[in-house]
């Protein structure tokens, strides 16, 4: 008599998990991105040459052997507003994504105690319904 409503809430608590983990790997992949950006060295086409530049990250004008005009095409290559932006767009999914995973784990645990709590007052009623049967 319960399943079906036990079935329901386990299936929504789920979705809710699925969601949670959809979200989650949205944020990491946007992480990883902006790992990728911040910590791995790129070049940039300028005219007829490619000029190495170095990782936003590691980059500090006083040790790179850059011209001042090679310097400015690095740095407008990976500007750090933009790579910022990224982060700050990684934020949200992943708050989301883990109060969806985290709400959906507690409805299914919630259920579980639940029905399991209801499946045992039927056990004990069954009981005193067949100890209070007169016996022939």
């Amino acid at each position: 008599m319960q399943w079906p409503a036990r079935q329901e809430f386990d299936r929504w608590a789920g979705r809710q998990q699925s969601w949670g983990v959809g979200l989650i790997a949205v944020s990491a992949a946007l992480f990883l991105w902006l790992g990728y950006l911040l910590l791995l060295p790129f070049s940039v086409q300028d005219h007829h040459d490619e000029i190495a530049c170095e990782a936003p990250v590691f980059y500090s004008s006083e040790n790179t052997p850059y011209s001042q005009g090679a310097g400015k095409l690095c740095s407008t290559e990976r500007d750090w507003p933009e790579l910022l932006g990224i982060g700050f767009l990684a934020v949200p999914p992943a708050i989301a994504g883990a109060a969806l995973f985290t709400s959906g784990s507690v409805r299914k645990r919630a259920s579980a105690h639940v029905f399991r709590i209801l499946e045992m007052q039927e056990s004990e009623e069954r009981a005193r319904q067949k100890m209070a049967r007169p016996k022939p």
